[in-house]
């Protein structure tokens, strides 16, 4: 019967589009346009291009021949693009970790499209294109089945799993944004990506500023039978977009949880990728393996003024859960103008379980109930591996009795009305 795709050897790649529509694969050759490298250099110059709306960082070109040219840095001018990595200066000198060709390309055509960097490590991946139709039987002789099957529309829906990234250790003294951990992914679920640098840099994603993003997304099935060479069998979607939940629980690695949606562009064989996760900044460090837990505060505004968060824990947080994040929901539309998803800013929950304090404690949830809230959880004390999630303002909704162990717990539930933020430094 031949070899299949195997269940689990399911893929998952993706970069952040230009705009909506404007997909960041395209396999084709770009118009009459050609591209010269020089060796030695990151500098991509092109000729008859327009390299503002074919190019977007992150994402790979390709030469006639499919090899890579390089990975995009930043974009200059629709003539010119930095590449990440220099061409090396000979054939010879081919590093770890360097994305371009070892020899020069002299205005060639090219192509744009995902490469090895390109690929996320997930868990518990889950995908469907989804095909909707509409059927027409015609009225004729009353033994005839025959109908018509039209499609009405055509999408994909899918859902993972991704640990909770690290900053890590980002190149340089001015890094872009897109030399972050996830930026296209959190974008793309609407939350804004801010990023301070120098001393004490950090990236933080927020709520506070709503990101519009799109995302061209591939999805790939193989099969551990068939040797690296063989083909993959790709789902193409452009204009994904998203939401994301947290899921933590103390003695575990932090989760968060991906469901994404998008138009379907295609389905094709493409020659297997083989991803690259030694570069991605989403490892967990030590300090965050163990869920070494620095601060886990529980605080009441005074008034409208939002409480500032101290280094005194002051709840013994036992796990936490807290659905879309950013708040935003996506809605699928299907007009003559065009298809997608629109999206709107909705209120969300956040349940966390805590250890019922001794009597006369400072916090006691049972009488705060009408009180605005701010959460902070923090874990890791080293540099670059450092997390820190906040809710900034919650409204407690139920306050339920739990356990945690043989100890007396409660369950506290919050309406998410204010700005949720995921820090990384």
């Amino acid at each position: 019967m031949g070899v299949k795709f195997h269940e689990k050897a399911i893929a998952v790649y993706g970069v952040a589009q230009i705009a909506e529509g404007n997909s960041a694969i395209k396999t084709t050759a770009q118009t009459t346009g050609t591209v010269t490298t020089t060796v030695g250099s990151p500098n991509l110059v092109g000729t008859n291009t327009a390299f503002s709306t074919e190019l977007t960082p992150n994402a790979y070109i390709f030469d006639p021949t499919g090899a890579i040219i390089g990975q995009v840095k930043t974009v200059t001018t629709d003539t010119a693009a930095i590449l990440y990595d220099d061409v090396p200066a000979s054939a010879t000198i081919q590093s770890a970790g360097v994305m371009a060709v070892a020899t020069a390309v002299n205005n060639v055509a090219f192509s744009t499209g995902l490469g090895p960097k390109n690929a996320l490590a997930v868990l518990n991946l889950n995908y469907s294109t989804e095909l909707e139709t509409e059927a027409f039987q015609y009225t004729g002789d009353e033994l005839d089945r025959d109908e018509t099957t039209v499609v009405k529309d055509k999408y994909a829906k899918f859902d993972f799993e991704t640990f909770i990234p690290a900053l890590g250790t980002i190149a340089g003294t001015d890094p872009t944004v897109y030399e972050i951990p996830m930026p296209d992914w959190f974008q793309a679920a609407g939350m804004a990506a801010v990023l301070s640098t120098g001393s004490g840099g950090y990236v933080k994603y927020t709520n506070g500023v709503a990101s519009n993003a799109y995302m061209t997304i591939e999805v790939r099935r193989s099969s551990p039978d068939l040797a690296s060479a063989y083909l993959q069998k790709s789902f193409v979607v452009i204009d994904g977009r998203g939401n994301v939940d947290l899921d933590d629980t103390m003695g575990t690695k932090g989760k968060l949880k991906w469901n994404f949606q998008g138009n379907l562009a295609a389905i094709a064989d493409k020659t297997t990728i083989v991803p690259n996760f030694v570069d991605q900044k989403t490892t967990i460090a030590g300090s965050i393996k163990s869920t070494t837990i620095t601060l886990s505060e529980l605080t009441l505004y005074t008034d409208a003024n939002e409480p500032a968060v101290v280094d005194t824990s002051n709840v013994c947080f036992d796990k936490l859960n807290a659905p879309n994040v950013s708040g935003f929901e996506y809605s699928r539309y299907l007009t003559g103008c065009g298809d997608g998803w629109s999206k709107g800013a909705v209120p969300t929950d956040v349940t966390i379980t805590i250890i019922e304090d001794k009597a006369g404690a400072t916090y006691n949830p049972d009488n705060q109930l009408e009180n605005n809230h701010k959460l902070t959880l923090r874990y890791g004390s080293t540099t670059g591996y450092k997390v820190e999630k906040t809710f900034k303002k919650l409204q407690l909704a139920k306050v339920s009795n739990s356990k945690v162990a043989n100890y007396s717990g409660q369950d506290l539930s919050f309406r998410n009305i204010g700005v949720t933020e995921l820090k990384l430094s």
